[in-house]
């Protein structure tokens, strides 16, 4: 195999692996996106009743918010995997609501 040969498989190795390091942050970003919308739904609930919520509504209410939580740091260290290494705006794009009150 010649260097050149050798080369161009390098490069495309790091084609496919830029790929999916894109794809995984596509798909973390969607979850996040999902359960932030989940969050807010709750909340928006909780809002127009006038009881409040109920105990299993918190508890999946602080369930969500962890994960949020936790995929929140993986949409970073994934951004980190490729190259991005500026954070600041993912804290105003993808804000993981507060606990309720």
């Amino acid at each position: 195999m010649s260097l050149r040969e050798v080369s161009e498989r390098h490069d495309a190795l790091l084609r496919q692996l830029n790929e999916e390091r894109a794809a995984a942050l596509t798909r973390i970003s969607r979850t996040l996106e999902s359960i932030i919308e989940q969050l807010r739904a709750i909340r928006v609930r909780a809002g127009a009743e006038s009881t409040g919520v109920s105990s299993a509504e918190a508890d999946e209410y602080e369930r969500l918010r962890a994960r949020a939580t936790q995929y929140r740091w993986y949409l970073e260290v994934q951004r980190e995997a490729l190259g991005l290494r500026q954070h600041g705006f993912l804290d105003r794009f993808y804000q993981v609501p507060g606990p309720l009150a």
